[in-house]
């Protein structure tokens, strides 16, 4: 029953953000494919480009995806093929894959601070030190433990951690190095 209202709640909001959206675009005089052409271009964009960021609360999720689309909308009104470039430039940006270092494909990747604990765990996986590692760690504090294995198990970004733990990166990063010294001492990486 709570998964339906949960739902039905969704599905509700998701409905009337289409519609402020739609008239978003209306407002600026613009033709209703032209409107319909940049939603559903953003729309089959950013579900192709993968896992689409989302926001905690409602009204955030509602101010920036007004605000984007009302910028795109503008731009509908110099140019269609224009607005559909920067829509699908737009969906991209929020997937969350979008990477400043990812434009430079000749460049290689930096070793992560983190790669010597990496490889210890991609090889140890059933270490005894390791297990027990784990199980102080998670006895200890159970934020910690879930930042270890969100990081280290499941390997998830940073901004993919905020979302889960609700904790800003600064905090999760120095939280990790903790982490990462005490099991470099424990494991004797």
């Amino acid at each position: 029953m709570k998964i339906n209202k949960v739902f039905i709640r969704v599905l509700v909001f998701n409905i009337a953000e289409t519609i402020l959206i739609f008239l978003i675009g209306r407002l600026l005089n613009l033709p209703i494919s032209f409107i319909l052409i940049v939603m559903l271009t953003f729309c089959i964009s950013r579900g192709f480009f993968g896992k689409a960021l989302h926001f905690k609360t409602w009204y955030r999720c509602l101010i920036w995806s007004s605000l984007i689309l009302l910028s795109l909308f503008l731009i509908l009104k110099i140019e269609l093929k224009l607005a559909v470039l920067f829509t699908i430039f737009s969906a991209f940006i929020m997937t969350g894959k979008s990477n400043i270092n990812d434009m430079y494909l000749w460049k290689p990747k930096r070793e992560s601070k983190y790669f010597d604990i990496d490889e210890y765990i991609k090889y140890n996986l059933a270490s005894d030190k390791l297990i027990q590692f784990e199980e102080n760690l998670k006895k200890y504090d159970e934020v910690l433990y879930m930042i270890y294995k969100y990081r280290f198990k499941e390997n998830l970004t940073f901004a993919e951690m905020s979302e889960r733990l609700d904790m800003e990166n600064v905090r999760i990063v120095e939280k990790l190095d903790q982490v990462a010294i005490a099991l470099r001492i424990n494991c004797e990486i």
